[in-house]
């Protein structure tokens, strides 16, 4: 039997009338890194929590879990409470004390850990990730990125023998997530943990795994090698046809050139591919198409703006000065806790600058505040009901609206946005992925004129993301500005009109997408990277795939 052995499993939440788990199977064996991919909603997290005794939830389940041939629900309390870690997706919600050294000491304090061998762990892993300097530091004056870090290092001072982690880098900047990333890897190679990972983004983590899980509608499609998934679409591409665009750029320009080769699966690889096939430096032509009418109506202004939390404490904006122009879609990227949630809350209206203006259509944000949509990190902020549903009709009734146009506007974004499975579940048992759907969807019950997304990908798959993409670029046709902060290159990357770099409190460099992402070298696509030496400023897939479609054969 291996380490971890998966028969049969079938789950189905309290209250649901499907299973989000269907008669799943899998072995991993000890020491091996495993990636975890599908939908949203396929039940990734799910199965997760079910390897987790102590995040089991409420519902009814079949078949069996065995972790080192003892079944796992038969373990020792403190067995899984240690060997067993789990970082979960947010870090908010497994912080428990105020500050990082007693966060580090927790678990290991509840398992009753000598004093003198606490302090030993906790300087041996603080050393290992690098941390020494936040142990003195309140947990709420740290970062997104460096929460993460702190919930990983809680985990591993417990010294685990399987670590578990739900999509732990969707709130890191690119190149935090790079480097969290590394640290796995090195847990992974140097000491032999096993790790089970579930991940959206997997751009940065294929090509290092050992083997590659898809689950699709609770089902196992897919469990083999990372490479031999690009056999497996040839074969069967109607059936894994959603999960092309979730594979990393070098697999799918492969796939999409239609050439004969070894497939790549990672952006040197893919370099070494379109250097094979393709003459460097090429120029493609621009499709003709019909003039775009230039954006020239203002619709956010920021002037000199700054903005701190307490009167002592450090500037979070300092002098910002940004426009917006009505029906423009624009992606502001940038590092962790470097203040880019906090310039949409002052946009919002939530905080106030100390210095400085903001204009929403030429008059004051109090005067125009109805018209602002708000999409928060944390969507389930947004309800306040028992299910979708509720919560949509109580909206709804809140703006004066009587039954018949309820229903009428909550079926129009219902179908716009795929709700139906979700509008009777309860907003806290959502995936990731449909809750954020879910709080889009609350926003355009109303019509806003300007929408501020904060993450608007977090959990959702790269599927969804194209829809997502799709819809708001018919609001932004419909005039609707639409500002997002995304941590996303390849979201901004597809969706903007322009994009800006957030750095030492204020916004830099905003251009165009294919100019922002051509001209940087950390925050840019991965297809801007492999494709930059044989074509002029492509930076998504999509845009090296016709490319090498248009001039095929040219080498």
């Amino acid at each position: 039997m291996a380490y971890l052995e998966i028969k049969n499993l079938t789950f189905q939440y309290a209250g649901s009338d499907r299973p989000v788990l269907k008669e799943v199977s899998l072995s991993i064996e000890k020491g091996e890194f495993v990636l975890i991919s599908g939908a949203t909603g396929s039940g990734k997290s799910t199965l997760l929590k079910l390897l987790k005794p102590q995040l089991t939830p409420a519902g009814k389940q079949t078949g069996s879990i065995y972790l080192n041939n003892e079944e796992i629900t038969a373990l020792p309390e403190h067995f899984s409470a240690s060997k067993i870690g789990y970082v979960m997706q947010n870090p908010e919600n497994q912080i428990v004390t105020d500050g990082v050294w007693p966060e580090l000491a927790f678990g290991l304090e509840n398992i009753g850990i000598p004093t003198a061998e606490i302090k030993s762990r906790i300087a041996e892993m603080a050393n290992f990730l690098g941390i020494q300097e936040l142990l003195e530091f309140k947990t709420s004056e740290l970062s997104g990125g460096q929460k993460q870090l702190l919930n990983l290092a809680s985990v591993l001072v417990m010294k685990p023998d399987i670590l578990i982690l739900d999509e732990p880098t969707t709130q890191l900047d690119p190149i935090a997530s790079q480097n969290f990333v590394d640290i796995l890897v090195r847990l992974n190679r140097e000491m032999g943990v096993t790790i089970l990972l579930v991940e959206h983004s997997v751009e940065s983590v294929f090509a290092l795994v050992d083997k590659l899980i898809i689950l699709d509608h609770g089902q196992l499609i897919f469990e083999d090698a990372p490479r031999a998934i690009s056999t497996e679409i040839k074969k069967n591409r109607s059936d894994l046809g959603r999960f092309i665009v979730s594979l990393p750029s070098a697999v799918q320009i492969f796939l999409g050139s239609g050439l004969k080769d070894e497939c790549p699966v990672t952006v040197i690889e893919g370099k070494r591919f379109l250097a094979r096939h393709f003459s460097a430096d090429m120029v493609l032509q621009e499709q003709q198409t019909s003039p775009i009418k230039k954006k020239t109506t203002i619709s956010i202004q920021l002037k000199n703006c700054w903005f701190r939390y307490e009167k002592n404490s450090r500037d979070i904006l300092a002098g910002v000065d940004f426009e917006v122009y009505e029906g423009e879609i624009f992606s502001l990227v940038g590092g962790n806790g470097t203040g880019k949630t906090t310039l949409l809350k002052t946009i919002a209206g939530i905080y106030d600058c100390y210095r400085g203006k903001i204009s929403i259509l030429n008059q004051s944000i109090k005067k125009n505040k109805e018209t602002i949509g708000y999409l928060p990190q944390e969507p389930q902020m947004l309800f306040i009901k028992d299910s979708v549903l509720e919560d949509y009709k109580h909206y709804l009734e809140s703006k004066k609206m009587n039954e018949t146009k309820q229903m009428e506007r909550i079926k129009s974004v219902v179908t716009l946005l795929d709700l139906n499975e979700v509008m009777q579940q309860h907003p806290l048992d959502l995936s990731g992925g449909e809750c954020q759907r879910a709080a889009l969807g609350k926003l355009l019950l109303t019509d806003f004129n300007i929408l501020l997304l904060d993450e608007p990908t977090k959990g959702v798959d790269n599927y969804g993301k194209k829809q997502l993409i799709k819809i708001v670029k018919e609001l932004s046709k419909q005039g609707k500005t639409i500002l997002v902060v995304t941590h996303d290159l390849d979201f901004a990357a597809e969706l903007s009109d322009r994009c800006g770099l957030f750095f030492q409190n204020k916004v830099l460099t905003t251009a165009k997408p294919k100019i922002f992402f051509s001209h940087h070298t950390f925050y840019t696509t991965a297809a801007s990277r492999i494709s930059r030496d044989n074509f002029h400023a492509l930076v998504t897939t999509e845009q090296v795939i016709e490319a090498c479609q248009a001039v095929k054969g040219v080498v």
